[in-house]
């Protein structure tokens, strides 16, 4: 009965893990722009997984 109440979608999982990243990328990128770049790759595959998906959290918080 819990599971329930901590259960996230994947959409909400993908958006979390892409702002994360993105958040990791600004960080890094002071630092190490090669870095910075891959992370931010890496952000751009969840972008497009969350496209394909039709999310509607993209146009609002991405």
């Amino acid at each position: 009965m819990l599971g329930n109440l901590f259960y996230k979608s994947e959409e909400d999982r993908l958006c979390q893990k892409y702002s994360e990243l993105m958040s990791q990328s600004f960080r890094v990128a002071l630092n190490n722009k090669d870095k910075s770049d891959k992370i931010r790759a890496r952000a751009k595959k969840i972008l497009i997984q969350l496209k394909k998906m039709n999310c509607k959290k993209i146009d609002k918080s991405l």
